[in-house]
């Protein structure tokens, strides 16, 4: 498959659109599985994931993708803080997934979610205040 096929593969609206860093493509209803088959059939690596939180509670998340040294970066977005998970597809996302699991307590589907940074008496998204902070004066966040 080629890379103009991949909207119309995986059910993005849009189509890619060149940024000054990379090329990227707004899926926000994707499924992220689907994505990374098709992005692993066009000859794509998994280079990392970001997680963005949205003023709407949910989580915008950036699949980073390497094909032939262009980063192609594909956004979906959780749907009750919840993806499912690619690690079965792409090895490469196993820790990162964990991560962001830890930090926002986004859960992925169709896998276990050990902690890696957290002490065990911690729940997932314990973090999550500090990536969230809004600025000085939000009680209990950014002081001390």
């Amino acid at each position: 498959m080629d890379l103009d096929g991949i909207p119309s593969a995986i059910g993005a609206a849009g189509t890619w659109t060149k940024k000054t860093d990379a090329w990227w493509l707004d899926a926000s209803g994707a499924d992220p599985a689907v994505m990374a088959r098709a992005m692993l059939d066009a000859g794509a690596r998994l280079v990392t994931m970001t997680a963005i939180s949205v003023p709407e509670g949910e989580f915008r998340v950036i699949y980073h993708w390497d094909v032939e040294g262009r980063l192609l970066n594909t956004a979906v977005m959780t749907k009750e803080e919840t993806l499912p998970s690619i690690s079965a597809i792409t090895p490469a996302a196993d820790w990162i997934e964990r991560e962001i699991h830890d930090y926002f307590a986004v859960k992925f589907t169709g896998r276990d979610l050990p902690p890696i940074f957290l002490a065990p008496e911690d729940p997932a998204g314990a973090l999550r205040w500090n990536l969230r902070w809004e600025g000085p004066g939000k009680e209990g966040k950014g002081e001390g």
